[in-house]
């Protein structure tokens, strides 16, 4: 963001467009339109967007919520849209992955298509849309649809970023934001560094770094789930690629 950000307190009006905004366009957008900064709006979202917790079965209404926000809105943020966990957000999205749809697409499918293409991974859209990626790119091809040349660029670094070829691996990564400060703030401590790794895209090292540099600390429970997790890779009861 800018210089010309607003500052102060929100007006109704402002709030009213973050909520039409923000499961849809996401943090960065949303800042960009109501000219606030990224970690303004991530702060307020996580105010009046927040839900009570709940579990059981997932509505109709809650997978509308996800299938329109998966790909715009970060993990911890939409969970507590959702009022669940972030765990169950993710498993609920690969399970609507089982779920796609073939065959002729309606008016509908294509208006939605259409918004969403240019800012939403292939891959993602799958989810959004309920369709495989293979008819979503035909589909795209046949309506001339193109990515964002800001979303490209976006996922490149962040591609870059995570995967660092061999003979990069000691370069040094960007310097950190003001925006990126406060988001690993908001993320540190209720999600491991590989998470929060990709959620930044920087390495583990940048991130387990610069939150020892400010003070971070993580969760008692995010700790005890760690250690599980190490305590199983050591004796081969965990698969430790996707970690």
């Amino acid at each position: 963001m800018t210089g010309q950000s607003r500052r102060g307190n929100w007006s109704v009006q402002e709030l009213e467009r973050l909520r039409q905004l923000l499961p849809r366009r996401g943090v960065e957008v949303t800042a960009t339109l109501l000219r606030r900064s990224a970690a303004s709006v991530q702060r307020k979202a996580l105010q009046i967007l927040r839900v009570p917790p709940r579990r059981g079965d997932w509505t109709d209404s809650d997978d509308s919520l996800l299938r329109e926000s998966w790909g715009a809105v970060e993990a911890r943020l939409l969970a507590t849209m959702l009022g669940r966990p972030i765990a169950d957000v993710q498993r609920r999205a690969t399970r609507l992955r089982t779920q796609l749809r073939r065959g002729s697409w309606q008016h509908q499918e294509r208006q939605r298509l259409k918004e969403l293409f240019a800012t939403r991974a292939d891959i993602d859209l799958e989810v959004c849309l309920s369709r495989p990626r293979d008819e979503i790119q035909a589909m795209a091809r046949a309506l001339c649809l193109a990515k964002d040349k800001r979303f490209l660029v976006q996922e490149a670094v962040r591609r870059h970023r995570a995967e660092p070829s061999p003979g990069r691996q000691g370069a040094t990564m960007p310097r950190w934001t003001a925006d990126e400060v406060e988001r690993l703030r908001a993320i540190y401590a209720d999600r491991d560094n590989l998470e929060v790794a990709r959620a930044l895209g920087r390495s583990v090292t940048s991130v387990a770094n610069k939150a020892n540099q400010l003070g971070l600390h993580k969760e008692r429970e995010v700790l005890a789930s760690i250690g599980r997790l190490n305590v199983g890779i050591r004796h081969g009861s965990v698969d430790g690629a996707g970690a």
